[in-house]
């Protein structure tokens, strides 16, 4: 990559500015994939940008001595929606230390292809239920603890299955309703 292409994708007068522009679109970047739901449609423009901010890192030997984190989860299975949540949450709050902890555009990249694969494993687990004829809105990911406590609400119930949440949807509060759905439907706008 020149250094007249560096420049103009960081939008930089000279090359002093380099390492502290990449750095600020690292964050600013991070912090955008963060604040929204993992899915491969929206975070295309990302994932080609992290690419390009790899070159530039690459060219200008930045990031070189980043290790590369692994991650790993345990995938829960289980008929209870509250244990599968659980263990989604634990998954998803893993992935997203590792990925505030990741500095390198390339290695940004890496962690975010294994999120999209911890999402597709987790969200196969929630059944696809009819519940709404409406698509979901994905531009906010829903409150974590709101679900929590909703589904340890509906299990004090005695609803604990997927079934059993259908049968009494007309009890359960809105959030939880709606971030059921979302589960339920994610598998189809995760997938390539």
């Amino acid at each position: 990559m020149t250094q007249e292409e560096i420049l103009a994708i960081l939008h930089v007068d000279n090359l002093d500015e380099v390492e502290d522009a990449l750095e600020l679109e690292l964050f600013e970047l991070k912090k955008s994939i963060l604040a929204k739901p993992l899915l491969r449609l929206t975070l295309k423009s990302k994932l080609v940008r992290l690419n390009q901010l790899a070159g530039i890192a690459e060219s200008r030997q930045l990031f070189q001595n980043q290790e590369n984190l692994s991650f790993d989860y345990n995938l829960v299975e289980s008929d209870e929606v509250l244990v599968l949540w659980e263990g989604y949450m634990k998954a998803k709050s893993h992935w997203k230390m590792l990925f505030t902890r990741t500095q390198s555009p390339l290695g940004l990249s890496a962690i975010l292809e294994e999120g999209l694969k911890m999402e597709i494993a987790f969200s196969s687990q929630f059944q696809a239920l009819d519940w709404m004829d409406e698509e979901p809105v994905f531009g906010v990911e829903p409150d974590p603890m709101l679900i929590q406590n909703g589904l340890k609400e509906a299990s004090r119930n005695g609803w604990i299955t997927f079934r059993d949440l259908e049968k009494n949807k007309g009890e359960l509060e809105k959030d939880l309703l709606l971030a059921i759905k979302r589960l339920s439907l994610l598998p189809k706008y995760l997938k390539p």
